[in-house]
């Protein structure tokens, strides 16, 4: 996680309601008793018993639960009771995970797959749960906290989505929710609100597509809890390599004295390739740097890369890159004297480029 999540922020009505029906429909099939509506919001089960695709699902998984011997009911009863919360299998290797009966795996999945997909878009079932799920994502993405802006906080690279002239919140375009815990290998936490998280369609669709931020290669393995955990400006390190090629790089090391939060660091890259993502964004940096701080001299050029980079710092959940733009300037202060001036030399546009652009804007 390059960004934290702002606290205060209400989770998603919708994906909360559902996970609690999940959960005490799998108990009351457990133990042999009608669901119990008293904790669920009200109208949510006759939405739900009123749609037949849902209603179809929710009773294939309650008769493979009843089919279980009693050891294997006590024990997954216990599990649900326990209500762990998802992010503690990602922060605490430790924690066990909870086991689903084979034989009850395929038709939670199912469950869980089409609540996620489709009840939760049931008019009836936003109606019970007082909102719909375009709520909670404009809340998330809203730009003043408990918000986190509209540029994603796992990479700081894109837009979670493009925003539209003139239409509402709830009805803007919306990119994914990430499962933390994917759905397929995890199913009970299907639609629980914690293990959803809105983020760019290059770190769901692009970059993390089926992998498992709890095992590789089947060993556990540690990652951030998104809710509570994100890397510090101390655990990335940027900066602007000239020693081996012919025009100096940006190299981006994630680096922690702690073991546990070192593993984390590693386990963010691995899974949703920040590293790559950065450096590939910055190999043309002459013209990054052409853009924002083009200068004659190396003095206006500390200048311009101090106050770019320090209004890039300040909007960073406002524009991809702004993050890693403000880091990668100050990387640029960083450097010897004379390599700095070499890349200032190289943003300087050519007789032609001038000419071009006189005949764009001016003519």
């Amino acid at each position: 996680m390059l960004f934290e999540i702002r606290p205060n922020l209400e989770q998603s009505k919708v994906f909360d309601g559902l996970n609690l029906f999940l959960v005490e429909a799998m108990l009351a099939a457990l133990e042999r008793r009608p669901v119990d509506e008293a904790h669920l919001p009200a109208g949510l089960c006759a939405a739900i018993a009123g749609n037949e695709p849902t209603r179809t699902a929710v009773d294939a998984l309650s008769a493979k639960l009843s089919a279980l011997d009693q050891g294997q009911k006590q024990a997954l009863g216990a599990a649900l009771a326990a209500r762990t919360d998802p992010c503690a299998f990602l922060s605490d290797r430790t924690v066990p995970l909870t086991a689903i009966p084979e034989a009850v795996f395929p038709a939670l999945k199912s469950l869980a797959v089409h609540l996620f997909q489709r009840t939760a878009k049931l008019q009836g079932v936003e109606q019970a749960c007082g909102e719909c799920i375009d709520d909670h994502y404009a809340r998330f993405r809203h730009g003043n906290a408990p918000g986190n802006g509209n540029v994603c906080c796992v990479c700081g690279t894109e837009y979670l989505a493009q925003v539209r002239a003139d239409e509402n919140d709830n009805e803007q375009w919306r990119g994914p929710y990430d499962h933390l815990l994917a759905k397929d290998l995890y199913p009970l936490y299907g639609v629980d609100p914690k293990n959803l998280l809105p983020i760019c369609n290059t770190c769901n669709s692009k970059a993390k597509l089926a992998k498992d931020l709890v095992f590789k290669g089947g060993i556990r393995r540690l990652s951030f809890s998104p809710w509570t955990e994100s890397a510090s400006l101390q655990e990335i390190e940027v900066v602007v390599n000239d020693a081996n090629d012919l025009f100096p790089r940006v190299v981006v090391n994630l680096r922690s004295a702690d073991p546990d939060r070192q593993e984390k660091l590693a386990t963010w890259d691995d899974v949703y390739e920040i590293k790559s993502r950065v450096e590939g964004e910055f190999k043309e940096l002459g013209a990054k740097l052409a853009e924002d701080a083009r200068a004659a001299d190396d003095a206006s050029f500390l200048q311009k890369l101090r106050e770019v980079g320090f209004a890039k710092a300040q909007a960073q959940r406002l524009t991809p890159f702004n993050y890693w733009r403000a880091r990668v300037y100050a990387a640029v202060i960083g450097m010897n004297p004379g390599s700095r001036e070499a890349l200032r030399q190289a943003t300087t546009l050519t007789p032609q480029a001038i000419q071009d652009m006189e005949a764009l804007f001016f003519q």
